[in-house]
C-alpha cells in the first residue's frame, strides 16, 4: 500500500456521495449500493487506483487469494501494453456494463483515465489453480498519467462518482 495514499479521503466520499443518501435515490443505483451496509475495497497502485463494491462472497474469495499471494482480481487490469479486451488510454468516464472476459486481461490500462465497471465477469483457465472466475458487481478505476496523479486522484474519484450517480439516476427516469 501506498504510504502517501489516504484511504480516508476515499471514504469520505463513498460516505457523502453513496451511503448517505435518501432511499429514493438509492433506488437508481446498482444493487450492491442498495444493501444497508456498503462493503469495498480500495486498491492502491503505482500506475492507478480502484474502489471495488464487495458481496459478502466476493470478501471471502479476496481474503482466500490473498493468503495465497495471489492478486485479488487477476485478470482484469495490466499496465503492460498485451492482449485485453480494452486498450484505455487518456479515456474519461468510460463505462464498461455487463460485460463477460474469459482467458485474457480486461484493460490495458494507459495513463489519465477514469472507468466505471459495473457488473462485470472474469474468467481465466489457469494450469495451478483451474478456471478462476468472479463478478464484478461495481468499480472505479482510475489511471496515473500527466493530469490524474496521487495529489489529484481525489477529485477525480469525486467526479467519476458523481457522473455515475448522475447517469443511473437519468437512465431511470427515461
Amino acid at each position: 500500500m501506498d504510504p502517501d495514499f489516504d484511504a480516508k479521503k476515499i471514504n469520505e466520499i463513498i460516505e457523502k456521495r453513496l451511503s448517505r443518501i435518501s432511499p429514493s435515490l438509492k433506488q437508481h443505483f446498482p444493487a450492491i449500493l442498495q444493501k444497508e451496509k456498503i462493503s469495498w475495497a480500495t486498491i492502491s497502485e503505482i500506475e492507478y487506483l480502484t474502489i471495488v463494491f464487495l458481496t459478502s462472497e466476493d470478501e471471502n474469495r479476496i481474503n482466500d487469494y490473498i493468503s495465497k499471494r495471489l492478486n485479488p482480481f487477476p485478470g482484469l487490469i495490466t499496465t503492460r501494453k498485451e492482449s485485453a479486451a480494452f486498450r484505455v488510454e487518456k479515456a474519461r468516464y468510460m463505462l464498461l456494463n455487463s460485460c463477460s472476459v474469459n482467458n485474457s486481461y480486461t484493460f490495458s490500462l494507459g495513463n489519465d483515465s477514469t472507468i466505471i465497471l459495473e457488473n462485470h465477469t472474469q474468467s481465466l483457465d489457469t494450469q495451478k489453480f483451474g478456471t478462476i472466475q468472479y463478478r464484478v458487481p461495481l468499480a472505479y478505476i482510475i489511471s496515473y498519467g500527466d493530469e490524474i496523479n496521487k495529489a489529484t486522484v481525489y477529485e477525480y474519484f469525486e467526479g467519476l462518482v458523481a457522473y455515475s450517480t448522475n447517469m443511473w439516476r437519468e437512465a431511470d427516469a427515461k
